[in-house]
């Protein structure tokens, strides 16, 4: 049974100024994916039919490999914020907050990885996807991208 995954892919290596980089990355196999930027930086957000989450992260980076990138990185697989969890899950920042402080749901809410001292507290994606897919609260194709992407 095929699913579908979503999840994006930064390619550090594109410049955003090519005129055809749409095209390019269409004609590989990427139709899938919708080209987005953010200031310079290029990235591809996939909703990607496949039988499982490895099949989908791998077959899109083979796809971009072949227009010639080779600079990726799946953004599902490193720490985030409780603001970029909370729009990964459908959940408001509010909610992933409370969850945070342990003041809703279960308990034992994973704890921070980096920043803590400065204020902006940076999460494993992998670890808090666990959490809340225990809790009911996010739904398995995008708990295991989260585990998938954490291994590439």
């Amino acid at each position: 049974m095929l699913n579908i995954y979503h999840f994006t892919v930064v390619i550090r290596d594109a410049d955003a100024n090519i005129s055809d980089l749409e095209d390019k990355l269409f004609e590989v196999g990427c139709d899938d994916a919708l080209l987005c930027y953010y200031n310079d930086t290029v990235y591809l957000e996939f909703d990607r039919e496949s039988e499982g989450a490895e099949q989908a992260i791998q077959s899109a980076l083979t796809n971009i490999r072949s227009a010639g990138f080779t600079q990726l990185v799946v953004q599902e697989g490193g720490v985030s914020t409780l603001s970029e969890m909370a729009e990964r899950a459908g959940l408001t920042r509010a909610a992933l907050s409370q969850y945070a402080r342990n003041k809703r749901g279960q308990g034992n809410f994973p704890t921070p990885m980096y920043g803590v001292a400065s204020g902006s507290a940076l999460y494993s994606w992998r670890e808090v996807a666990e959490w809340l897919y225990q809790q009911g609260k996010l739904p398995q194709s995008q708990y295991e991208i989260a585990q998938v992407a954490s291994m590439v």
